[in-house]
């Protein structure tokens, strides 16, 4: 890039305020999918304890994201945590981490699309109308790409009205129960002794209470579109923690109560929850189909939302190509966005006819995808750490980090550990192989381009910047490429 050209900066004509960017990462953590598809498998592992698998689940990830505030009140960026970790540790590791994480997003991003495909297809089969579930995945993901692609005031507003609409149907449902449950009200269900296997049913449970909130850093994606992102970013951030781990334990606690606190009728149910809905609601059960769609369509915008902004940033400071950083006339990162829909449809369709349904396909993809951003968390927190450019109390420096890293490497453990049926055994040592290649990758850059380092520690330009820091940050950016 020559000294004349301008660096590409995301500048929509109204930006998010910090409502819109707990939505946006609410919509990400999609509360109906969670409680749909993971509050199953969680009840399977650890019974009518589940409510306080949740609750530590939140606590553990509650110590990520303080981490993540810690960079994100300094250094705003859409670069998210790959900017942070480059800032820490160097060139070459914020290129593997770039790598990863990018890998991982477009894993989530098919997992997200052939979600909505299947979900679709599903729902339509259950009225009578039978589409294979290919057609619904490619329409409706066209259809977010060009949503995300006209603005993301636009995109994350129907985000927002769709997690809204989640919400009322999960709430709505979950009271109705507690007015009118099968038998009395127990806090049996908060109590330790109520987990299934004690300790070992909390090691069984907790990886997957945790990925109930994959997606909590959303909002630090979007702080170069959001107003004041010094102060919104690390308040969505936590906002959206706090919100979702309340929300999910009292859904959760409603669903067994609805099943008398029966552990063996709640295992033996596919969907406690809409089982719940066909039972409660009655011919108005079809709200729980709608919270289900709306949750998946707002979760794949939010996606791809975030994960675009991570691509374009990578591509802006010069680790990934640079036609990666177009930008479209509403301000978006349109060739991010297209790339990551492209390579996303793609490989929704390929894992789909590999794992012979969407269900399954669906279940290799949420997989692999999540072990990279459990690296990158786990990452972050070490970066806290080792940062030398802020300052903190020693409780918020190494304390907190070192509590967080261990609460990650406990499901990402359980998702490398031997003895997995395959392909599930398989996935962790792609993931490794793509750190890897990573790391070789960010050696070559970082030789050709000696500057690659400065400019993964320049903090990108935001409205409460000064002036002449943006000027000069600018300029450093400019004068490296």
């Amino acid at each position: 890039m020559s000294h004349s050209e301008s660096v590409p900066a995301l500048s929509p004509k109204k930006k998010l305020t910090l409502y819109d960017a707990v939505n946006s990462t609410l919509a990400q953590m999609a509360p109906a999918a969670g409680i749909y598809y993971g509050l199953p498998v969680i009840l399977a592992a650890t019974g009518i304890g589940s409510p306080l698998t949740i609750l530590i689940a939140a606590v553990a990830i509650l110590l990520v994201g303080l981490n993540l505030t810690y960079f994100s009140k300094l250094h705003p960026s859409s670069g998210s945590m790959i900017k942070y970790i480059g800032m820490t540790f160097g060139g070459v590791t914020g290129t593997a981490a770039s790598i990863a994480y990018l890998a991982g997003a477009l894993f989530l991003a098919a997992s997200a699309f052939i979600e909505l495909g299947g979900w679709t297809a599903d729902s339509l089969a259950h009225y009578g109308i039978h589409v294979h579930w290919v057609i619904p995945t490619l329409v409706l993901g066209l259809f977010v790409w060009s949503l995300t692609i006209i603005g993301i005031d636009r995109s994350t507003k129907i985000a927002s009205v769709a997690m809204i609409i989640e919400i009322i149907v999960l709430a709505g449902v979950s009271i109705y129960v507690l007015l009118d449950p099968p038998s009395a009200l127990s806090a049996k269900p908060l109590l330790p002794s109520s987990i299934e296997g004690g300790l070992s049913g909390i090691g069984l449970g907790f990886p997957l209470a945790i990925y109930l909130f994959i997606g909590f850093e959303n909002s630090v994606a979007l702080s170069e579109e959001t107003e004041n992102p010094r102060r919104n970013t690390p308040r969505a951030v936590l906002f959206s923690i706090g919100i979702l781990a309340v929300f999910f334990i009292f859904v959760s606690y409603s669903i067994i109560a609805g099943f008398g606190n029966d552990g063996a009728a709640l295992t033996a149910s596919a969907n406690p929850f809409v089982d719940l809905a066909d039972k409660y609601l009655g011919r108005f059960s079809f709200l729980a189909i709608i919270a289900g769609f709306t949750s998946i369509f707002g979760m794949t915008i939010a996606c791809l939302n975030g994960f675009s902004r991570v691509a374009f940033n990578s591509a802006r400071e010069g680790v990934l190509p640079k036609p990666i950083t177009g930008v479209s006339r509403w301000g978006t990162p349109s060739s991010s966005l297209s790339l990551l829909t492209g390579l996303g449809l793609i490989a929704a369709i390929a894992f789909g006819y590999y794992g012979g349904d969407w269900v399954t396909g669906f279940g290799y993809l949420g997989t692999i995808g999540t072990i990279p951003l459990l690296f990158i968390y786990a990452a972050l927190n070490v970066a806290v750490m080792f940062d030398r450019k802020g300052k903190a109390p020693f409780l918020n420096k190494y304390v907190v980090p070192l509590l967080g890293t261990a609460a990650i490497l406990l499901p990402l453990w359980a998702m490398m550990q031997p003895g997995q049926p395959a392909p599930f055994s398989y996935f962790p040592w792609v993931i490794v192989a793509i750190i890897v290649l990573g790391l070789l990758y960010g050696k070559y850059v970082t030789k050709k381009d000696p500057t690659l380092a400065e400019r993964i520690g320049a903090v990108t330009e935001h409205t409460d910047t000064p002036a002449a820091d943006i000027t000069l940050t600018n300029a450093r950016i400019e004068k490296a490429l």
